[in-house]
């Protein structure tokens, strides 16, 4: 079967050296399918804008190593399977002070064409408002020229290509990193999907066994980058798997001995033992990864932070140097994941990641613990305005709204700062304070950073406190309701009430709503509070009746957003209506316009239901 393969030099994914044949990653797996699908495979070499174009008009088969985007998936097919995870780096000239995104206004940036990672840069440059004057070439290496030879400032390559050829006197890497994206194989819209459909299913039983061609293609490959830069946990992985390297030695060493003085048969369980040796260092570098890095964003993950920050403490023992922990907690997370989805939630993690990391500084340190939560390590801070410094950029790089599918997201943070050696020493403490500074941003309204101050410790405990004695109130009927008449202005008659919630404490007296609300619905021990109010108040309108004192009245309830979840509010009210009696009529349910935030299917049928 005749197969048309379209290759550009973006080595080590794909490369065309002169007068040799295509090679790298993409190439070699598709020589492993072709051998066993029987395919004669043509390479057409080209540009990549010049490729897409063929692949647009059925001219190639197949386009090797091309990012997925929704946009592409409009013209294309791509495989289930990605070849490779990929992002965009930032290189700059010795001599150019580029350091964050901003620093890019003005500034010549050397460009692919055609490259996602390229349009990727230019859109966020004008989120930004730091538009600069694109420099467009065909290849990532004439990126890299382009910078070298002083004909840009700077330029944008991917990080596969940067980890073999960026390495230069001549080049200086920045902090910016960008659009994490997959690395597929595309075939015109309108083509049989049979390629892509083998393709993927080699691709995943190679991906599935890591002694296959494929991790052998990827050590090949990737363990050709010279030395350069390298983060701070880098030294602790490469000092394990260089006890492993050499604890495999001595194996091989012996088996070798021992092979010169037996038999066959020893040479060929010496043969499988070496591949087991080979398959476990594989299978133990993939666990490194899972166990330091977030799997969702790239980023250094908590056990990557404690790492990165009791060496850094560890550095500073003995001297006068100073840094500061950063807690950042993504406000109204939550409501984007019920509105929109978890799926459009973890999207937009990405996209702040990135964003993020685009404002930081070289040296500076960013982790997700998970959920909503971020933490950035700074160091070489002479005076806290250093911290106020970053923290603001922090803020202002989730000012513009973020496009998730084709809905514009909206996103702040808050942000706790605690310094060492000022509030802490211990790794613990520091993040202790930075964590109730971060609360205490939240309280204060939000989209803001706090430094840490002690008092702000016993409001953590008295937040906890409250907490407890709240749950408490509701199992020994603390809790009580007052009733707020509603006046008809014409008839001045009462035809209706408002249910009112007060807590009976039996140490501080009566407790207005405004001193526990709060903390329940940070809790989410709202919901119980919400149907305690439902049933009680309910429950006195209908003895109200019963004695013939209110049957053309109504009863007003206030609603949490929380309570929507799961349809829970209609299965409340259903069950509550049932089990006193009260006409669904005399039943009015106060909402907030939160409810708007979270408006999705789910919530619009709750709502309807209950109307």
């Amino acid at each position: 079967m005749p197969v048309r393969v379209g290759v550009f030099d973006n080595p080590p994914i794909v490369g065309i050296p002169a007068g040799a044949a295509p090679e790298g990653i993409a190439v070699d797996v598709i020589r492993w399918v072709a051998e066993r699908e029987n395919w004669q495979v043509t390479y057409v070499s080209d540009s990549f804008d010049k490729l897409v174009a063929r692949l647009d008009n059925g001219e190639i088969d197949v386009l090797v190593g091309i990012a997925y985007s929704d946009k592409r998936a409009q013209r294309f097919q791509f495989s289930q399977q990605s070849l490779i995870g990929n992002w965009g780096m930032v290189f700059r000239h010795p001599k150019a002070r580029i350091d964050s995104l901003p620093d890019l206004k003005g500034k010549r940036v050397a460009l692919m064409r055609s490259s996602t990672h390229s349009q990727a840069l230019v859109q966020l440059s004008k989120q930004f408002h730091a538009p600069f004057t694109p420099v467009y070439v065909d290849t990532y290496g004439q990126v890299l020229d382009a910078v070298v030879e002083g004909r840009a400032d700077a330029g944008a390559v991917n990080r596969v290509f940067a980890a073999l050829h960026a390495h230069q006197p001549d080049l200086a890497i920045t902090s910016i990193v960008f659009n994490p994206i997959f690395v597929h194989y595309a075939a015109p819209k309108q083509a049989s999907p049979v390629l892509l459909q083998a393709l993927d299913r080699h691709l995943a039983a190679l991906k599935a066994d890591t002694g296959s061609a494929y991790y052998d293609s990827l050590r090949t490959w990737l363990e050709a980058a010279p030395a350069g830069r390298y983060p701070v946990w880098l030294p602790w992985v490469a000092a394990s798997a260089a006890g492993l390297l050499v604890l495999a030695l001595a194996i091989a060493g012996l088996l070798r001995h021992q092979v010169r003085r037996q038999t066959g048969e020893l040479q060929r369980r010496a043969d499988q033992l070496q591949s087991e040796i080979e398959q476990r260092e594989t299978v133990q570098a993939h666990l490194n990864q899972l166990a330091y890095f977030d799997a969702l964003t790239q980023l250094p993950n908590r056990e990557g932070f404690n790492a990165a920050l009791n060496l850094s403490l560890d550095a500073m023992q003995g001297t006068d140097e100073r840094l500061a922990l950063l807690f950042v907690d993504i406000d109204r997370l939550k409501n984007i994941n019920d509105g929109l989805g978890h799926g459009a939630g973890d999207l937009l993690l990405q996209q702040i990641a990135v964003r993020l990391q685009s404002v930081l500084r070289t040296h500076d340190h960013l982790s997700r613990f998970g959920g909503d939560e971020f933490v950035v390590i700074v160091s070489d801070i002479s005076d806290p305005s250093d911290v106020e410094r970053v923290a603001t950029r922090l803020l202002h790089c989730l000012e513009m709204p973020i496009t998730v599918g084709s809905t514009p997201i909206y996103s702040s943070a808050s942000i706790g700062i605690a310094l060492y050696p000022d509030d802490a020493r211990s790794s613990e403490a520091l993040l202790k304070h930075a964590d109730t500074a971060m609360y205490q941003a939240k309280e204060l309204g939000r989209n803001r950073f706090q430094f840490y101050q002690a008092n702000q410790t016993a409001r953590a405990v008295e937040r906890l406190t409250l907490d407890t004695r709240l749950r408490q109130a509701l199992d020994r009927d603390e809790l009580i309701l007052h009733y707020q008449p509603v006046v008809a202005l014409a008839s001045q008659r009462i035809v209706g009430c408002e249910a009112l919630l007060r807590w009976d404490d039996p140490e501080r007296g009566l407790v207005m709503p405004g001193a526990f609300i709060q903390a329940a619905e940070d809790s989410g021990l709202i919901v119980q509070l919400g149907e305690w109010v439902l049933e009680a108040g309910c429950a006195q309108l209908r003895d109200w009746q019963k004695q013939g004192k209110a049957n053309s009245m109504t009863l007003a309830v206030n609603v949490s957003t929380r309570q929507f979840e799961g349809r829970r509010l209609v299965k409340s009210v259903e069950q509550v209506l049932s089990r006193t009696g009260l006409a669904a009529e005399c039943l009015e349910l106060e909402i907030t316009e939160n409810v708007m935030l979270i408006m999705n299917d789910e919530v619009r049928s709750s709502l309807d239901s209950l109307r």
